[in-house]
């Protein structure tokens, strides 16, 4: 079977990633392996400033859940004194769970300059590094270009644009394999108090025509791989009956995962103690309060609620 193509080209947009912001790396580790998931090890991100050659750190570490499509991020503070640190503390003061949406591009510095011609203010590109291990016990150094923008331009968390430079490296074969059977990332939900405004937002953002309205209270807008899917109170209480708006804003709800074999899927995590809901051909699933955030999995993306429901 081919691999899917893991990077956008031209002026695709992909969804590329998702993270998780958690206080206790260790806990978060044992949660996500007793999901199923194959992790990647524990590494810091550096970063290079201004005209300097050698990387410093960022103040965060992580380890990456990667899927043959897209891939999740569990993210910790390492150092709290540093610009990101420090954001990202403050992030996970709000509430654990999903602070970070990243879309992928092919060409950063355009998307940069788009965002500033729409009235987003783009910081300075970022230059990531972080080391990554080979499969023949060697090391390499994986790269990526980040553009982000002020955080009170995207209140909802860390939603940035990243291109990656070393495909290779971050999605090697040995980490693509989960005893879950989940193979694909594919949408993004959010939840916030007012869908136009925030769907023009994001229209904006990502370049987009418009949202596709899927009920009164559920809107997409859908990308050329994934899509984010914003909802309001009424479509968030529909989606995770138990869930509610924080009250200091907008709230990263969870996200739809592909399945190779549903039945699987759902067989595995009943046997490691957790308890998926079975809903109209798709499985929901809260996930523990030391990573928080919400699951919702099918076998192809016309059974996600959103889309089927």
């Amino acid at each position: 079977m081919e691999q899917p193509r893991q990077l956008p080209v031209g002026e695709e947009i992909f969804l590329d990633h998702i993270a998780h912001f958690v206080p206790d790396m260790a806990e978060a580790h044992r949660e996500f392996n007793r999901l199923g998931f194959v992790q990647t090890p524990y590494t810091e991100h550096r970063h290079i400033v201004g005209e300097e050659t050698e990387p410093v750190p960022s103040g965060t570490a992580n380890r990456c859940i990667m899927l043959p499509e897209g891939y999740i991020e569990v993210i910790t503070v390492s150092d709290a004194s540093t610009t990101l640190g420090g954001r990202a503390k403050a992030q996970m003061e709000r509430y654990v769970g999903l602070h970070l949406i990243a879309f992928g591009c092919a060409d950063p510095e355009s998307v940069q300059g788009r965002l500033t011609l729409t009235g987003f203010h783009p910081e300075p590109l970022v230059h990531l590094k972080r080391p990554v291990g080979l499969a023949d016990g060697g090391e390499d150094e994986a790269s990526f270009t980040v553009c982000r923008v002020r955080p009170e331009d995207m209140p909802e968390g860390r939603v940035q644009y990243v291109a990656h430079h070393t495909e290779e490296i971050v999605w090697q074969d040995r980490w693509l394999h989960h005893g879950n059977g989940i193979v694909a990332l594919r949408d993004v939900v959010v939840g916030v108090e007012s869908l136009d405004k925030v769907a023009a937002r994001y229209c904006w953002f990502l370049n987009q025509g418009g949202p596709k309205p899927l009920s009164e209270h559920v809107w997409r807008i859908p990308l050329d791989r994934g899509g984010v899917v914003i909802v309001d109170e009424e479509g968030l209480g529909a989606l995770v009956p138990d869930a509610e708006l924080p009250e200091d804003g907008p709230l990263i709800v969870g996200y739809g995962l592909l399945s190779e074999d549903l039945a699987k899927t759902e067989a595995f995590l009943k046997e490691r103690g957790f308890a998926p809901e079975s809903v109209d051909g798709y499985l929901r699933l809260s996930l523990p309060e030391t990573i928080g955030g919400t699951l919702f999995i099918a076998e192809n993306e016309e059974k996600l609620p959103w889309i089927g429901g």
